[in-house]
């Protein structure tokens, strides 16, 4: 099986060079790289065309975010499987090997994937890497065994996933009103899920070349936060209201005193600022919507 490996970038260079390293290292015989640049303006373009000639560079001339650039991936790809990693992780040189023995194996699912978490050594000490591994294992359910299975199916994550191209092509690829990278990757799992086909995880790790810090995990939250609105627009059908968010941080309060009891006092706490960031990242988009909308009435 030929497989394309497709990494979104946007003015990320250093990480995507470290990115880049890892994916053209792939014992796997029959595989291409392709980076799509979405408008970066930090010198991205030269140094993927200087520093990594075997890979294929693709650019877009606007930046449209990263599902508009994995669709872009998703087309100009020459492999039957599409595998997909974000321009902050690392591969390990088995990737791509351990996701075509699974389509070898279950001939008949949709999608492989891994499971992203940080280095070891971050592991030790960091309490937003600890938290962060915690979700992986004990929400997502990443486990050391590998699982079939639907929307549950830990896999899903486009940071260490992989879908059958004729699937991608037939629903369209990733859904490019989703404006930030955060709810378009399970936008996507579940339109395939409910096709019922299948996916498979398997026990592969990625790491996340990230610096675990309060910004960056803030930022990480928030983000998801916001992806989660369009995801609840698209498949509820309408948006939490102001109150719904209130009562939502209520709740959160709450459980972060239970948790204090089953989780370590600082894991509980960094559960709560995971919260509180995601809370925030709904409030801005809600507000957001809600004066386009407005907008969009009064320009009629």
């Amino acid at each position: 099986m030929n497989i394309s490996l497709v990494i979104p970038t946007y003015n990320r260079k250093d990480l995507l060079r470290r990115c880049l390293e890892a994916a053209t290292k792939q014992v796997y015989p029959d595989y291409e790289v392709i980076v799509v640049d979405d408008a970066s303006t930090d010198g991205t373009d030269a140094m993927v065309l200087q520093e990594f000639p075997q890979v294929r560079y693709l650019r877009q001339a606007t930046n449209r975010g990263p599902a508009a650039a994995r669709n872009r991936g998703i087309t100009a790809a020459t492999g039957e499987i599409i595998a997909f990693t974000d321009d902050d992780c690392l591969i390990p040189p088995a990737f791509l090997t351990c996701l075509v023995a699974g389509y070898m194996r279950y001939t008949h699912i949709a999608g492989v994937g891994g499971y992203l978490e940080a280095p070891a050594v971050l592991l030790q000490h960091n309490m937003f890497a600890q938290y962060d591994a915690y979700i992986t294992h004990h929400v997502y359910g990443a486990s050391s065994t590998p699982y079939l299975g639907g929307f549950e199916c830990p896999a899903g994550g486009t940071n260490s996933m992989s879908y059958r191209r004729d699937v991608l092509v037939s629903l369209g690829g990733f859904d490019t009103s989703f404006p930030v990278a955060g709810g378009e990757d399970a936008d996507l799992k579940l339109r395939i899920v409910r096709q019922k086909k299948l996916l498979l995880y398997i026990p592969i790790k990625v790491l996340h070349n990230q610096p675990y810090n309060l910004q960056s995990f803030w930022h990480q939250n928030y983000k998801h936060g916001r992806g989660s609105v369009y995801f609840a627009q698209k498949h509820a059908g309408s948006l939490p209201s102001s109150k719904r968010l209130i009562l939502r941080a209520g709740v959160r309060l709450a459980r972060w005193i239970r948790t204090l009891v089953l989780l370590k006092p600082r894991l509980a706490t960094v559960r709560l600022l995971a919260d509180m960031a995601d809370l925030a990242g709904q409030w801005h988009e809600i507000r957001y919507l809600a004066r386009a909308a407005r907008s969009s009435q009064l320009s009629e």
